[in-house]
């Protein structure tokens, strides 16, 4: 996920300002794609994150199985 945020970050900082919206809009779809292609709902990956930011032994958790 960080992969896409990186890549989509550096391309909306560099399109021109009539183009940043669709940029967005491509960045917003990628994140979607890679999140369900892990067979979650976006709903469950927000819940994920949020539990992560205010429990650091779950935070923990996510980032050893992320290396």
């Amino acid at each position: 996920m960080s992969a896409v945020k990186g890549t989509f970050e550096q391309k909306l900082a560099q399109a021109p300002a009539a183009e940043k919206e669709r940029v967005a809009d491509e960045a917003n779809d990628a994140i979607v794609k890679a999140v369900t292609d892990q067979g979650l709902s976006i709903d469950e990956y927000t819940t994920i994150l949020q539990v992560a930011q205010n429990d650091p032994v779950v935070r923990d958790k996510l980032l050893q199985r992320m290396k």
